[in-house]
């Protein structure tokens, strides 16, 4: 389980990369836009295409599964840290499976679309004719490799419930000592 954590991290973590790399894209792009714009009235007539269009979708779909796995995401925990650490266990069980249960839907019905578009050649309207599918790919792509991770959690939750051993880790707890540091 070790090996197979290590890989996905692996993996997470090129997302992640590639995903930063699109936000200083879209950081250079909005910076020379805005100078184009006003300094030379002469704007790009591609940048609000690409940047809504493409590095957006990749900025947020290749960063889905490295939140979960960080535990940078946005989470409630009112009850929780007053239950037993079987109690934790089986709460991440129950949220792993509602999380499998939205994500396989969402790559499913991505797949279907990024294919339709794909094969219809479906391009935007615009000064450039950006192909769709590409983008509509990050969907299925960014959530089947959150799928894999919450594979791996609701496989390492109910092996650590089931065997008494701490197999796979407890996320950490807000304001109880164990939560980390922004610094």
């Amino acid at each position: 389980m070790q090996r197979a954590s290590a890989a996905l991290a692996a993996l997470e973590r090129a997302l992640t990369l590639i995903a930063v790399t699109f936000m200083f894209a879209i950081m250079v792009l909005v910076v020379a836009d805005v100078f184009m714009r006003y300094a030379l009235n002469r704007p790009f007539s591609f940048t609000y295409d690409l940047i809504g269009l493409y590095l957006m979708a990749g900025v947020f779909f290749l960063t889905l599964s490295d939140a979960l796995r960080e535990h940078v995401h946005v989470g409630v925990d009112i009850l929780v840290p007053r239950f037993s650490p079987a109690g934790r266990r089986l709460a991440e069980i129950i949220t792993a499976l509602t999380g499998l249960f939205v994500f396989v839907l969402l790559c499913k019905v991505g797949f279907d679309r990024a294919l339709d578009n794909f094969q219809q050649n479906d391009v935007l309207a615009g000064a450039i004719p950006w192909p769709t599918w590409i983008s509509a790919a990050l969907v299925p792509f960014g959530c089947g490799v959150l799928v894999l991770r919450l594979l791996l959690m609701l496989a390492g939750h109910v092996a650590s419930l089931v065997t008494g051993r701490d197999l796979y880790p407890l996320p950490p707890l807000v304001g109880v000592g164990e939560a980390k540091s922004f610094e």
